[in-house]
């Protein structure tokens, strides 16, 4: 393949990443703005604000390469590019085209080879647009105009946001061992007064001690007491796996559609929970049983809407009405959820932040980054697979370069972790 490398502007000239930009001349419709993840999610008169640049490439100039600093976040407006990520592998961007509307970069250091197919304009915004954007998460419950298009007069939406606003929702419970154990670590108790409560619920304190013997905490010998277990574990981790543990029967329905839905959200937390213990304990940098907690609980919003939907006749709702909301509004809910139970602050935040691709761009990997990150990798071989962002433009992603799980490698680590996340799967299965 020829590389037209001469055509780059030097970087004496100007910073690397940008190539020759200049300020864009010819009007772009709005919709094209309303269309780009995640620049869309930003009311209209602040994207019209932004002095943005172009630049003008013909097939085979090397738009912008690996390593190079990133003075700009650009997307693709006309013509098709090669990405070539740093295994070798790569794919086409076509303008107009689902890709396309993500990123070539997320402003801070590319992470692959962009080349041109064709004559191609790109658009560059300026290099906050990310973190600019990631502040106007959509509440539709508060806010009219955040309605998705596919719900504006619906129902069963509405009917569900007059509930909530009449302060009706009901949020489930945790069992009393749950919330007994929580509240007495945060007051400092010790490992036998952790036992006593924990020994309150029999099934509980089994599924410990089955926990601690299973495959996730591999050790030289078995354990048989949940003192043994707590001892293990510590009063955090215990705390966290007792929680998770609780999860599984927070409602039940008769109906069986319904029912149907848990069963569905159950296995998708339980993926995702095994996925976000996998990546903590390769990156060394969150706790995994916090990570498995979180998994576990990404989707915990998705309750209070089946319980209000239970509470209706079947005729009163459409299982597509059903799936609508709960995409709309899990995440909202779900921090509140979280909010009731008392969990940490950055915990109640992960719920509405699970599918922010691109929020969350400062700092360093955190468990928001670990949950985003196998929410993500949860959709790999699935329908939903088409419609995902390029990982190597997520800012989670490019934080695991300062970790043992390196950003080239950690698919193939996922891959080869899948009997350990198999076993977590199976753990909490049963």
């Amino acid at each position: 393949m020829f590389w037209n490398r001469s055509k780059k502007t030097k970087k004496s000239d100007q910073p690397s990443g940008l190539g020759k930009t200049t300020p864009i001349t010819k009007k772009i419709p709005l919709s094209f703005f309303q269309g780009l993840v995640p620049v869309g999610d930003m009311p209209d008169y602040e994207i019209q604000q932004f002095e943005l640049r172009e630049s003008r490439h013909v097939s085979g100039d090397v738009i912008f390469d690996h390593d190079e600093d990133s003075y700009s976040v650009p997307y693709l407006l006309k013509g098709q590019c090669y990405v070539e990520t740093l295994n070798g592998s790569g794919y086409l961007v076509k303008a107009g085209s689902f890709k396309a509307l993500y990123p070539l970069s997320n402003g801070q250091l590319f992470q692959c080879n962009v080349i041109a197919k064709s004559k191609v304009t790109i658009v560059h915004f300026p290099a906050n647009i990310l973190s600019l954007s990631g502040q106007h998460i959509r509440n539709p419950l508060l806010n009219s105009q955040d309605i998705p298009e596919n719900l504006v007069d619906n129902p069963f939406f509405d009917a569900f946001c007059r509930y909530f606003n009449e302060d009706k929702l009901i949020i489930p419970s945790l069992p009393n061992v749950a919330i007994k154990l929580r509240e007495a670590i945060q007051k400092d108790i010790g490992i036998h007064e952790a036992v006593k409560i924990i020994n309150l619920d029999s099934v509980i304190s089994s599924r410990l001690i089955q926990i601690v013997n299973s495959p996730m905490y591999r050790s030289a010998s078995a354990i048989s007491s949940s003192l043994d277990a707590v001892s293990r574990l510590g009063l955090n981790a215990t705390r966290n796996l007792v929680t998770s543990i609780c999860m599984k029967n927070l409602f039940r329905s008769t109906n069986k559609e319904i029912n149907l839905k848990i069963h569905g959200l159950w296995k998708r937390s339980i993926h995702v929970s095994s996925i976000s213990y996998t990546l903590a304990t390769l990156a060394k940098s969150v706790s995994p049983d916090e990570a498995l907690l979180a998994g576990l609980t990404h989707n915990i919003g998705a309750i209070p809407i089946l319980i209000f939907a239970d509470g209706l006749t079947d005729s009163e709702y459409s299982a597509e009405d059903l799936d609508r909301t709960i995409f709309a509004l899990q995440g909202i809910i779900g921090s509140l959820v979280l909010k009731s139970w008392e969990f940490p602050t950055y915990m109640q935040e992960t719920p509405k932040n699970i599918e922010q691709w691109y929020g969350n761009e400062d700092g360093e990997l955190d468990l928001s980054d670990i949950v985003l990150l196998a929410k993500f990798h949860s959709y790999i071989g699935t329908k939903q697979m088409q419609k995902l962002p390029p990982i190597h433009t997520l800012p989670a992603f490019q934080k695991l370069g300062d970790n043992q799980l390196t950003p080239d490698m950690s698919l193939q680590m996922l891959e080869d972790a899948k009997q350990k996340i198999a076993e977590t799967m199976s753990i909490f299965k049963g």
